[in-house]
């Protein structure tokens, strides 16, 4: 690190950064480091913070790109309830309509009961007398 800010890496550094799954000693290899020193290599790695940064901004992205939001789901389910999400060229059957019916209806709390009431816990102490 230069001036407190992590460096570039060089290319084999971006590989084994690719390649890295949780095990240093493969992604050195898949990254074209000799095998014969792959663990070392792979250990020497996950110590330099540029690396280390690299690796955990690759994990985070995909995470962020994958995963629908609670909005995504609800407008999939009412595209789906409405029949307007094809299933390979077709229209959803009913089944599949009925279940985002329910699963949008949940995601909206629609089933669950609302129960008001004002509770007023009055602890009773029991004193024993020995």
């Amino acid at each position: 690190m230069a001036g407190g800010r992590p460096t570039k890496l060089t290319a084999k550094q971006q590989a084994f950064v690719d390649a890295y799954e949780g095990n240093a000693t493969e992604a050195a290899i898949k990254a074209g480091y000799s095998e014969k020193n792959a663990r070392n290599t792979g250990c020497r790695m996950l110590t330099k913070a540029n690396i280390i940064a690299a690796i955990q901004s690759r994990q985070e992205k995909p995470r962020t790109q994958t995963i629908a939001t609670r909005e995504e789901r609800q407008a999939f389910w009412t595209r789906v309830l409405l029949g307007t999400e094809l299933e390979a060229g077709e229209p959803p059957t009913m089944a599949n309509r009925l279940k985002a019916s329910e699963l949008l209806g949940r995601s909206e709390a629609d089933f669950t009961e609302k129960i008001e009431g004002d509770m007023n816990l009055n602890v009773i102490r029991k004193e024993y007398k020995s």
